[in-house]
């Protein structure tokens, strides 16, 4: 007999006259997919994947309601636009999802190329892009006000369920919310009270204007977590007020940092807040949290612990949005893990594609179709592959869910390749995860696995592959071009041969991503780390929404950079640096070098005509991060077999 693991999270919940059929809400995001206004066909078949994959409200992200709220091209309001709404919602209700629309003024923080009026916020200032912002009178309130009413008129003629009003994110109510932004001296300014005015009036009239039966939300942040700023209490106190116009809060928090949590912040930030508001003993509505919940083991620790009423999940189902419906069968172990690298939001504010680092179909689903894996190949292949990394495992994961034979050869005694330095990295849990979640799928299904293998002419000829998969990865450079290079490591030395490179302090020559993140780990150890960078910037190579994560890490665990330093020596008593036409030391017991990485093709020079198919995949076709091994070994996957 079926037997539910998560009892709280899939039990259903009714407010009002809708009911929500788990505990698991998407969270608003993938804000930026529109081209003139209106949402593309990628963006709606991105949002019937999630509604296909369980969750029990999927919600359309920051949509602005005026002409001046805008922080990017906003969906155009208009009569022949609305067909395009309305399919979008019946893409999200037809698999039992309620959909939901998230309503946003960005107030002061307004990007002017989209708006045909100038900024307003709480008060009048010059902002650093030179914008002036302009303090609202009582009309402009009623403007917005009307702006908001307005807006649900026209989505709910479109077929939403749901209203979801951001007070969040520093965007226009918070900014009123906030003493630090907020410094007004009349009746909407100084005390919490004050602060409180026109959010609450805003509220009130929103009710008034839809009506009982309207479903209306907010996403309400429950601090700012910052000095001076709003905390716990006052969002409590501002939702003891405002329960009597809303049916749902979802929580989550200030700024980036906060709100937009890396792999180097707790898991579940927020459901502290959640749990406060809860044990309040004052607020009567539902409330849901968001934050890194990761997996649906702590999402039902939340609930049942009573510290929220349900879970809001963004990234992790970009990663998987089967996630529900997994963890309903019983089958967490086959959800595919967030790593919390940030490339999704990063690519989505840049106005790039959408992209997931771990989910090559995400955002793909209108050109390739649905489902977390792939139907049967037409024609059945045997497959070699060489190299055991995150490309060689998830080319042999979608090539054996295809139907294929797949052999896969490691030359080392285990699964992982570079993936396996999160074994011992103090800071890489996430990555860790996917990385133990990508063996285990691997050996769950019938892949010949081949550990301990060093491919040569035998191999071939015993296997006789119709295609060949190389995944060998990449070497690092090294830096030949310093006197007694000899005398370093390579960083990552510090993971696979601890013994030869164990110290006190050290030295790491080189600050892009592997440098800096390999200092992160030894000084999160207790390790004195100096970072020599050359070029002005370092951890250039990271992803904008991830880079300043990592620089703010640097300044908490108190590793010194030094950009602009060339380094032309090492010798016993330090590396030898150029700086501004003067040479200085630099001080270690141990120094480390990360100057650059080049793809390893010796194997594809030599076996490129040994298959009928033969294609490079991951680091082995072009040095870069996990999204690139993951990608170009789904889609290589994917050819395999379909034409003859």
């Amino acid at each position: 007999m079926y037997k539910q693991l998560y009892p709280n999270l899939f039990k259903p919940l009714r407010v009002k006259n809708k009911i929500f059929k788990n505990r698991i809400f998407s969270a608003p995001n993938m804000i930026y997919q529109t081209v003139n206004g209106t949402p593309t066909e990628y963006y709606i078949s991105y949002l019937e994947h999630k509604a296909r994959g369980g969750a029990c409200q999927v919600a359309l992200g920051e949509v602005t309601v005026d002409d001046r709220g805008a922080h990017t091209r906003h969906f155009e309001m208009s009569r022949e636009k609305m067909p395009i709404y309305a399919e979008m919602v019946q893409a999200i209700r037809e698999h039992g999802s309620i959909a939901a629309i998230e309503l946003c003024h960005d107030g002061a923080k307004a990007n002017p190329p989209y708006n045909v009026r100038g900024a307003i916020g709480p008060v009048s200032y010059v902002r650093e892009d030179g914008v002036e912002v302009t303090a609202m009178t009582e009309t402009d309130m009623n403007e917005v006000i009307e702006a908001f009413c307005h807006s649900i008129d026209f989505w709910k003629e479109a077929g939403f369920d749901a209203f979801i009003i951001h007070m969040g994110h520093n965007w226009l109510f918070s900014q009123f919310f906030s003493p630090l932004t907020n410094k007004r001296t009349d009746e909407y300014g100084g005390s919490p009270e004050n602060r409180m005015r026109f959010p609450l009036m805003a509220l009130k009239r929103i009710r008034e204007y839809v009506g009982d039966d309207t479903m209306l939300q907010i996403r309400l942040s429950g601090s700012e977590r910052t000095p001076g700023g709003f905390d716990v209490d006052f969002a409590i106190d501002f939702l003891e007020k405002a329960q009597e116009y809303i049916d749902l809060v979802e929580i989550t928090a200030e700024h980036l940092w906060n709100f937009i949590s890396t792999t180097y912040r707790p898991l579940g930030l927020n459901a502290d807040m959640s749990e406060a508001i809860k044990k309040s003993g004052r607020v009567n509505i539902p409330v849901i949290v968001v934050g890194a919940i990761l997996s649906p083991d702590y999402a039902e620790e939340i609930i049942a612990a009573g510290k929220a009423d349900g879970v809001s999940l963004s990234r992790a189902l970009i990663a998987d949005p089967y996630f529900p419906r997994k963890a309903n069968a019983g089958r967490s172990d086959e959800i595919t893990p967030c790593i919390r690298c940030c490339l999704c939001t990063s690519n989505d504010t840049r106005h790039l594609h959408f992209k997931c680092s771990v989910n090559p179909l995400i955002a793909r689903e209108f050109r390739i179709g649905f489902g977390e894996d792939t139907s049967p190949a037409p024609f059945r292949k045997k497959v070699l592959i060489i190299g055991g990394g995150p490309a060689g495992m998830n080319a042999a994961y979608f090539s054996a869910i295809r139907g294929h034979e797949v052999i896969l050869v490691e030359k080392s005694g285990s699964l992982g390749g570079w993936l396996k330095f999160t074994d011992t990295d103090s800071l890489k849990k996430d990555l860790n995860n996917y990385k133990n979640y990508l063996v285990n799928r691997v050996m769950s299904l019938n892949i010949k696995v081949l550990l301990n293998t060093v491919p040569d002419e035998r191999l071939l000829e015993k296997v006789r592959p119709d295609t060949i998969l190389i995944a060998t990865g990449s070497s690092f450079v090294v830096p030949t071009f310093i006197k007694g290079y000899e005398k370093a490591y390579h960083a990552t030395d510090v993971y696979f041969d601890p013994d030869k490179t164990d110290g006190d302090s050290y030295v790491i020559i080189g600050g892009g991503l592997i440098g800096c993140e390999t200092g992160l780990h030894l000084a999160n150890i207790g390790k004195k780390v100096t970072i020599l960078e050359m070029a002005d910037e370092y951890a250039r190579d990271a992803n904008w929404v991830h880079r300043p994560a990592l620089l703010r890490m640097i300044e908490e665990l108190k590793v010194t950079v030094i950009t602009g330093a060339k380094c032309t020596e090492i010798s016993d008593n330090g590396v030898v640096y150029s700086k501004g036409g003067e040479k200085y030391p630099a001080e270690g017991d141990v120094y480390l070098y990360a100057v650059g990485m080049k793809s390893e093709t010796s194997l594809y020079d030599q076996w490129y005509d040994k298959a009928e198919n033969v294609v490079l995949i991951g680091d082995s076709l072009e040095v870069g991060k996990l999204d690139g091994a993951v990608h170009s070994a789904f889609f290589s996957a994917m050819d395999i077999g379909t034409i003859f």
